[in-house]
């Protein structure tokens, strides 16, 4: 298999969903991700560091969304999964190590390309060994709030969806959230 097919993964079967989230049926990933009248679901799983920076990832070259973009990890949520299940499974597809998840919230995304519900996560990294999935992460780096801001004023791209909840965590709005991680 190569990298374009372990990256992007067309063939899986996702639940399709309304606009409450309520399964409908089912849609092939590829479709999902070029047509935005096919909402589905996905995770995005948010690591936060002892220093209070948070890690982003830089998408490959190989991803067909978005390919080389800064951002967070995230994933399909596959036909018949549940987001919690999905977010570990992501962490560890993608980052080679998994750790406690709380869940914080979910939002609404439209793109030009595709329609989802993000389920985000929020997890603690302590200092586990982080081994990339080459096909779908170029490589990682954890950022401050200034670091992100600086990596966007620089003209690297960065998925700027996701800039609204993780300034909620570093404004510490989830504290109670992080608490749970202790």
């Amino acid at each position: 298999m190569n990298n374009h097919h372990l990256a992007n993964k067309p063939e899986e079967i996702l639940d399709l969903v309304d606009q409450n989230d309520e399964i409908i049926g089912e849609v092939i990933r590829k479709d999902a991700n070029n047509n935005p009248k096919l909402t589905h679901r996905e995770v995005g799983v948010i690591i936060i560091d002892q220093n209070n920076k948070i890690l982003l990832q830089k998408r490959s070259q190989y991803k067909t969304v978005f390919p080389g973009m800064w951002s967070i990890t995230a994933g399909h949520i596959l036909k018949g999964e549940n987001p919690d299940q999905t977010a570990h499974t992501e962490l560890k597809e993608e980052l080679g190590f998994d750790t406690k998840l709380v869940f914080l919230d979910k939002e609404f995304h439209k793109y030009n390309h595709e329609t989802h519900f993000m389920y985000y996560y929020l997890g603690k990294y302590n200092g586990e060994e982080i081994e990339l999935e080459q096909a779908e992460v170029e490589k990682v780096n954890f950022f401050s709030e200034n670091g992100i801001e600086e990596l966007i004023k620089s003209g690297q791209e960065v998925n700027q969806i996701h800039l609204p909840i993780i300034k909620k965590i570093f404004n510490q709005e989830y504290q109670k959230q992080f608490n749970k991680l202790s």
